[in-house]
């Protein structure tokens, strides 16, 4: 099997609306006290916050993106805490972008913060800022040696990225949580209908239903679809979040031509946001010899493959080998060879210690068989 593949809808939850798990080391104990000492006054001193509370300023080392700036009352902001690894993170960055534009005469402004305490690099963040460009549409800062991090996720006691907080147009922490969220926040804190406690408690409710559409889902994709459209009535903020979910679903009910129809959307979304690896899964999900779908759009699939390959340059041996089996799967056995050839030689070591000798089977699957 290729490495990446799309997972069950109750996986792609876990993906969709919640943060990524995340472990913070802990501070070394002072040489100088005892350790229960050291940590009954740190915890002592250790900042809190709720919603309501004034929301602290931000210690900011760099300015990576945007002007430097300082809260003002009267406005909006959307501070979301992100790391270069962190692979939920980077899939909600267009959707701060689209805030940020969509918003921004409304008095809003996004602000993405990493840090030295959510184990990233200034070198990497200010590569993906670069290369990422205007996916990421918002204002970037590096954290003053994980100062912010303190005062924000820990003083919310939140361990997971992405984080967002929103801060209202008095200077206070109006919500916290999943970026996948707020849309309906937004919406109230800029109407300034938003309620510190009614506000969290009805998101929390939203949560609920939503996590008891996937109770049943892998034994009865069908009941969940049906529950899920119901949700998206309800909800219809949540279509756009949602829409993975839908495609896996309807990928597992048998649902084919309503799947490639979602898909579609995923893969031109995928392309804009540029985005390999989303359309990488995609399309390995349909080709996949050992995989499960019964009706295999190969052209869908090569179009998604064939503008992963080209996202990266021709040099991901994973994404090449997707490509190569579509050829494979459409009769071209010579571009077969040819893409799987380059995909062995394209391997990095992670990936040629992972998955070398399966591409080089691949390889004589192809040179000795017929399609």
């Amino acid at each position: 099997m290729n490495r990446l593949m799309l997972v069950t809808a109750a996986a792609l939850l876990a993906v969709v609306g919640q943060a990524h798990a995340q472990n913070s080391e802990p501070a070394p104990a002072s040489a100088k006290q005892p350790a229960a000492k050291d940590a009954a006054e740190k915890k002592a001193d250790s900042p809190k916050m709720s919603e309501g509370d004034p929301a602290p300023a931000l210690e900011v080392e760099k300015w990576v993106k945007g002007s430097e700036m300082k809260f003002e009352k009267g406005k909006v902001y959307v501070v979301e805490f992100w790391a270069t690894w962190c692979a939920p993170c980077r899939a909600a960055m267009p959707h701060l972008s689209e805030i940020q534009k969509t918003m921004k005469d409304k008095g809003v402004t996004v602000i993405g913060v990493s840090s030295p305490g959510l184990r990233d690099k200034i070198e990497d963040v200010e590569k993906m800022v670069t290369e990422k460009g205007d996916i990421m549409g918002y204002t970037v800062v590096w954290d003053r040696a994980g100062a912010t991090v303190n005062n924000y996720m820990k003083a919310a006691k939140l361990r997971g990225i992405p984080a967002s907080f929103v801060i209202d147009q008095k200077g206070n922490v109006a919500w916290y949580g999943a970026p996948s969220e707020l849309d309906f926040v937004l919406d109230e804190v800029v109407g300034g209908t938003w309620d510190y406690k009614a506000g969290p408690a009805k998101l929390k409710k939203m949560g609920e239903e939503r996590q008891a559409i996937f109770a049943d889902a892998d034994s009865d994709p069908k009941a969940s679809l049906k529950l899920l459209a119901d949700f998206e009535t309800k909800y219809p903020k949540a279509v756009k979040d949602l829409l993975p979910v839908k495609y896996e679903l309807q990928m597992m009910a048998g649902d084919y031509d309503a799947a490639y129809k979602t898909g579609a959307t995923l893969v031109d979304q995928a392309i804009a946001q540029k985005d390999p690896q989303t359309l990488n899964m995609i399309a390995w999900n349909i080709v996949d010899p050992d995989g499960e779908v019964k009706k295999k759009d190969v052209d869908f699939a090569m179009r998604a493959a064939a503008e992963a390959v080209k996202l990266t340059n021709e040099k991901d041996g994973a994404i090449l080998d997707t490509l190569a089996r579509c050829y494979w799967l459409k009769g071209d056995k010579l571009k077969a060879i040819e893409l799987q050839k380059k995909a062995i030689a394209s391997l990095t070591k992670e990936q040629a210690d992972e998955m070398k000798s399966q591409l080089e089977d691949t390889l004589k699957e192809y040179q000795g068989g017929s399609n």
